[in-house]
């Protein structure tokens, strides 16, 4: 049965969205890009022939679509989450704790290996080869009362700076943590949880700093969180009604399943392609990542092209690169300003360690700590 497999299609998504997460920093780390996409206010963010314009306001973006996969990311474990609420018959202490376990241990790790960067690397500057954004970065002095700020995940600016990629984990492990309830309004009252979603837009619509990456205060961190809530929750409904999705999709020929790709790439694409309004294009991206997943699982012939070991591999490591990659850039950043290397030998040696550190690290932190979290599980529903 479909709820019984590993969905293979899906973990390979999984690993092509840390995939662009990382070349999103890679790119972003070349000189004048950061001023396209945000830095400077004179620029001409639509399609031109610059080459920076090209890569960035056309559906070539979609490589480096940073924030856009991170939405995928949120589909997926709305998706995925539901699966294993509907067939656990864990407590809501045993859930929570597992999701806790789950995130935040290898987070600790990964933090604590950024300290140990930082420290070792901290007189070392990032050159004037790389972009501005890289440049300005690395955090100043570490104290006690930011490591914990950074531990507990409060969002707040100055508790991210070690970890800028964090700003995902904090809304994550909220929402995760709430998803039994979520499921339950979705099987119990799925068109009262449509009106929810819509209404917890609102602080978008009303107030642009919802969309920020940081916050100043909790509140505005918690109005940051309710706005992803939806994802999770477009996450659930495809979960939930997911053996009627597949039996409607496994019908369509060929042609009408690469339109749906089309589509849903495009809509994932919109803020760069189409109109780049925040509330708009952190809709559209939405639906075109749930477009995505619902592709990837329910289409035949696409959950076989993804079902390959290299993808697989990659989704293994999806998380560990997600946490790491970040580190690693900073660090072979600042070691090949060190020794003279130019930008353009750095940035792949920086995708290939990246890929060497997740492996490992997900050898020796993030596979014991999914094993550690087998102590917190229940037996399965059965029907």
């Amino acid at each position: 049965m479909l709820a019984q497999d590993r969905f293979n299609s899906l973990h390979a998504i999984r690993g092509i969205a840390a995939i662009v997460v990382l070349t999103s920093h890679l790119v972003l780390a070349i000189p004048g890009i950061d001023l396209l996409v945000w830095a400077d206010p004179n620029a001409t963010r639509h399609f031109t022939w610059r080459w920076e314009n090209v890569i960035t306001y056309s559906p070539l973006h979609i490589f480096w679509s940073g924030h856009e996969a991170v939405l995928v990311f949120f589909i997926l474990s709305g998706f995925v989450l539901t699966l294993a609420i509907l067939k656990a018959r864990d407590s809501f202490a045993n859930y929570a704790a597992k999701r806790i376990v789950r995130i935040w241990m290898p987070f600790a790790v990964a933090l604590l290996l950024a300290i140990i960067a930082s420290k070792a690397l901290f007189v070392q500057p990032i050159g004037d080869g790389y972009s501005e954004w890289l440049q300005h970065t690395p955090p100043g002095a570490i104290s006690i009362k930011s490591v914990v700020g950074h531990l507990l995940m409060t969002g707040l600016t100055q508790h991210m700076t070690l970890s800028p990629i964090m700003w995902s984990l904090v809304h994550e492990i909220r929402i995760s943590i709430a998803m039994p309830f979520i499921v339950w309004g979705v099987l119990k009252f799925p068109k009262a949880m449509v009106t929810l979603s819509l209404v917890l837009l609102v602080p978008g619509a009303i107030w642009p700093e919802a969309f920020s990456l940081t916050a100043s205060s909790l509140t505005q961190s918690l109005l940051q969180t309710s706005i992803y809530i939806p994802i999770f929750v477009g996450g659930a409904f495809l979960a939930v009604y997911r053996d009627t999705l597949k039996t409607a999709i496994a019908k369509y020929p060929t042609v009408i399943v690469a339109l749906m790709w089309a589509m849903g790439i495009l809509l994932l694409e919109a803020r760069w392609i189409i109109y780049d309004g925040l509330l708009f294009s952190h809709i559209s991206s939405g639906v075109g990542a749930g477009l995505i997943i619902l592709m990837a699982f329910a289409s035949p012939g696409s959950s076989r092209f993804l079902d390959k070991p290299p993808l697989i591999w990659l989704g293994d490591i999806s998380y560990p690169l997600y946490l790491t990659h970040f580190t690693v850039l900073i660090a072979v950043a600042k070691i090949g300003t060190l020794i003279g290397a130019p930008v353009w030998i750095v940035l792949p040696m920086v995708l290939a360690v990246s890929l060497l550190v997740a492996d490992i690290f997900r050898r020796m932190v993030d596979s014991p700590v999914q094993n550690l979290n087998k102590m917190f599980s229940t037996k399965p529903r059965t029907a």
